[in-house]
């Protein structure tokens, strides 16, 4: 026998549970281990002195208010239970909640820093600059009226293709 075995079979030995055999293992690593032999000796002084205190004697209906407080005692811890079951029964812890919240906080913030350019100023209504507007010049009546001769719808291509090219015509 090992020296867990013989702790473990301490308390059998003391109840005199153990088989014959076992009984000869347990001498046996007895006479053979100090250790051992100084914690049996300790266990054995334990008993001894706890069989020398007098017995306790409590009322007779003692074992009747011991049980009523336990089933109190029970039905107060399964009361707690109920109380946190509606944040599970959700399907969320709250760590989990906490942190999706924390999420899309962020999410929100890098989408909106990414939306306005990653300037910090944000501006009122009131304040957004106005669109850019091309101004637009009213056109000349094309002095060279227009004839049906191939001379002239060349010419007007020409001026035609100019005025859209934004270049001076020399």
């Amino acid at each position: 026998m090992n020296c867990y075995k013989f702790r473990d079979s301490i308390s059998l030995h003391i109840d005199k549970e153990l088989s014959i055999k076992d009984i000869n293992r347990f001498k046996h690593h007895l006479e053979t281990c100090s250790s051992c032999r100084v914690m049996f000796q300790g266990t054995l002084d334990v008993v001894s002195s706890m069989k020398k205190l007098p017995s306790l004697t409590v009322s007779a209906d003692f074992g009747n208010r011991l049980q009523n407080r336990i089933i109190r005692e029970q039905s107060r811890k399964e009361t707690n239970r109920r109380r946190i079951a509606p944040v599970e029964s959700l399907g969320l812890k709250p760590r989990y909640a906490v942190a999706s919240v924390a999420a899309l906080v962020a999410i929100l913030f890098i989408s909106v820093s990414f939306f306005t350019g990653g300037n910090d100023n944000f501006s009122a209504i009131g304040d957004t600059p106005s669109l850019l507007t091309r101004e637009v010049i009213p056109q000349e009546e094309d002095p060279f009226p227009q004839s049906h001769s191939p001379a002239s719808s060349i010419a007007a291509g020409s001026r035609a293709d100019s005025s859209s090219n934004q270049l001076p015509i020399i």
